[in-house]
């Protein structure tokens, strides 16, 4: 499968424990498509909001299109949308927008649903970051 990342949002995995993903096609005018592809977009702060029943994407910037900010639905079988609105259904759930890609040139959006992580959660994980790195140093040292 030939898969090409146009935009990642590295931050949404260290805010979002992310528990399940979900890869959703975009509704996208001619002028959207051809900003993806010239690797154009920006998915920082990008989540998935249900608006009259339907996922759409909040946050995704596509810099050469008309209108950029624009709210853009995502397409998912009848059974993931009953699943994700299930999943946010649950206090503490969020859905975070984790890379925007090319699959067999069609714009793919994958999609992360999880808890938000607390202050000190994100600093166990950076020092847990930092042990296995120093950790992995020293192995490498030693041979």
């Amino acid at each position: 499968m030939k898969k090409t990342v146009v935009a990642e949002n590295r931050k949404a995995g260290f805010d979002v424990q992310v528990e399940q993903t979900f890869e959703a096609g975009l509704a996208l005018t001619g002028d959207e498509i051809k900003s993806i592809r010239a690797k154009r977009a920006q998915l920082s702060g990008g989540y998935v909001k249900f608006l009259s029943g339907q996922p759409v994407i909040i946050g995704l910037h596509l810099s050469l299109a008309k209108e950029p900010e624009r709210v853009r639905h995502l397409l998912l079988h009848k059974k993931e949308v009953a699943e994700i609105d299930q999943l946010l259904a649950t206090k503490g759930k969020v859905a975070v927008a984790l890379d925007l890609h090319l699959s067999h040139g069609w714009a793919k959006l994958l999609v992360g649903v999880g808890s938000g992580r607390k202050q000190r959660d994100k600093r166990d994980l950076l020092k847990r970051r930092d042990l296995d790195r120093e950790q992995d140093a020293e192995l490498k040292h030693r041979r």
